[in-house]
Formats: structure tokens, C-alpha cells, sequence
């Protein structure tokens, strides 16, 4: 059963999810034409030694994970940051984790701050990305 997508019930420091993902040729190209991109890094050669996935290819994991723990009717992106520390190859299986990094209120609104790290099989971080939400939609 999901939890309630509130201020109190979500916690600092909590780890919303965690989950595997293979990077296959199918889902670098799904992800590439959802941003209307036809770089040639995604798709031939590149400097790093072959095809390697768009950067943001995770940019929807986090709030899917939050989904999959919290009954979220909806919510506003504030913000977003990335880091991206090393590239992602086809054929690399990686690991997503999301945990909540911060509270707060502004302008008396609820935010919540959540981070995605994705680290390869090898322990190599590939990038991480900060998530900022105003929790304010209600059904």
C-alpha cells in the first residue's frame, strides 16, 4: 500500500526506491526520439568508444519511483539540477536510487527535494540529478 503524499509523512533521508535498468540499444533510441534528438553519439561511434545514452535518460525515473511508494495526485517541478561524472554505454546495467535530500517551505508552500544517483555494476557513478517539488496539488 502507497503512502500519503505529504509534508509530514515523507521523511529526510528517506530512500523512495531503487531500480535496475539495462541499457540497450531500444531504450537509448526511445529515449533519444522522445527529446527529438538524432545525435550520432547515440546511434555510431563516439569519443568515449561507441554508442552512449542522452544524458537525461533517467529524467523520469525519479518521480516514478516516488510513485511507486507514495499516492501522488500530483505535484509542480520547481527545479532541476544534473551532474554528469562518466558515460553510459549500451549493454551497461545501472542502478537507480532516489532518496529524499531535503524539506522546506517557501512563501508558506511545502517543497521537497529528492536525488537520483545512478551508479554501473561496477560501482561507477554515471550522474546524479536534484529534483526541487512544490507539494501543493490535491485531487
Amino acid at each position: 500500500m502507497r503512502k500519503t503524499f505529504d509534508y509530514d509523512t515523507i521523511q529526510i533521508g528517506e530512500v523512495l526506491g531503487y531500480k535496475k535498468v539495462l541499457i540497450t540499444e531500444e531504450v537509448v533510441a526511445t529515449c533519444a526520439h522522445s527529446y527529438e534528438s538524432t545525435h550520432p553519439w547515440y546511434f555510431g561511434e563516439s569519443p568515449y568508444g561507441g554508442p552512449i545514452a542522452p544524458p537525461t535518460i533517467f529524467d523520469n525515473d525519479m518521480l516514478n519511483i516516488l510513485d511507486e511508494q507514495y499516492e501522488r495526485f500530483g505535484s509542480i517541478h520547481a527545479k532541476q539540477a544534473w551532474e554528469f561524472k562518466n558515460p553510459l554505454h549500451i549493454g551497461q546495467t545501472v542502478t537507480l536510487t532516489v532518496t529524499v535530500t531535503e524539506k522546506f517551505f517557501r512563501r508558506e508552500r511545502p517543497y521537497i527535494v529528492m536525488e537520483l544517483v545512478a551508479v554501473d555494476e561496477n560501482g561507477v557513478e554515471i550522474c546524479r540529478s536534484k529534483h526541487t517539488s512544490l507539494m501543493t496539488l490535491k485531487p
